[in-house]
């Protein structure tokens, strides 16, 4: 797996982890192209950034013709923003997958995707099984190398606001202290953590299929 010249495609890059993989790609020297997909765009001129402002509707005619190394897939929408389920899982589990076969048709043999702690495909929680079919999906694709990261509660600043996790948030450093042991990977762990882990993840040369639970993540960066 080549270490220079490379290409990715980040999904959900307005997003707060999504964003801070765009930052931590645009730096690196490894990558000569990064494309951003989003709803809205983003706000950054560098010129290695390749901005495309999409959505589930209109995808394919916008990325039919790309080809990249990487797909970070960062995209995640709220119970409080997409009320219905069928939508819901629409834009957490179709979208994602839809971009995954399109980009591995056109070459792409690695991809990183958050997901989050306790994801199960089995789970009667309709979050954690919505998380974990997307993970089944996305090794169903067949990447090359494909990494699972599965943060639980994320700190950091939102564009959109969210009541119950920003208490979380600032109850965090107390309740981290309870989480020892077994309980550590409940702990909460800072967005820019993530995605720095998942780039420096993507340029490992690991192959199969991985999966980092938040003390892992935490000790690969």
């Amino acid at each position: 797996m080549s270490q220079v010249n490379r290409t990715a495609l980040v999904l959900g890059a307005n997003g707060l982890i999504g964003g801070f993989v765009v930052d931590f790609l645009l730096k690196n020297a490894a990558y000569q192209t990064v494309y951003a997909l989003s709803r809205k765009g983003i706000v950054n001129e560098n010129p290695k950034l390749i901005q495309i402002m999409t959505d589930a509707d209109n995808v394919e005619e916008k990325i039919k013709d790309i080809a990249v190394n990487d797909f970070f897939s960062c995209i995640g929408t709220t119970q409080a923003k997409t009320r219905d389920k069928h939508e819901y899982y629409r834009i957490d589990h179709d979208y994602p997958i839809h971009v995954a076969h399109i980009l591995k048709e056109k070459g792409c043999e690695q991809a990183c995707l958050v997901s989050s702690i306790g994801a199960n495909a089995d789970s009667k929680n309709f979050y954690l099984k919505l998380k974990g079919e997307t993970e089944r999906s996305f090794i169903d694709v067949g990447f090359k190398s494909l990494h699972i990261f599965q943060p639980s509660l994320l700190i950091g600043k939102r564009t959109e606001q969210r009541y119950m996790e920003y208490i979380a948030q600032k109850l965090s450093p107390l309740l981290d202290m309870l989480l020892f042991g077994r309980l550590k990977n409940f702990q909460s762990i800072p967005a820019e953590t993530v995605a720095k882990a998942m780039v420096d993840t993507a340029l490992t040369g690991k192959l199969n299929v991985n999966i980092y639970k938040t003390k892992e993540i935490k000790d690969l960066v």
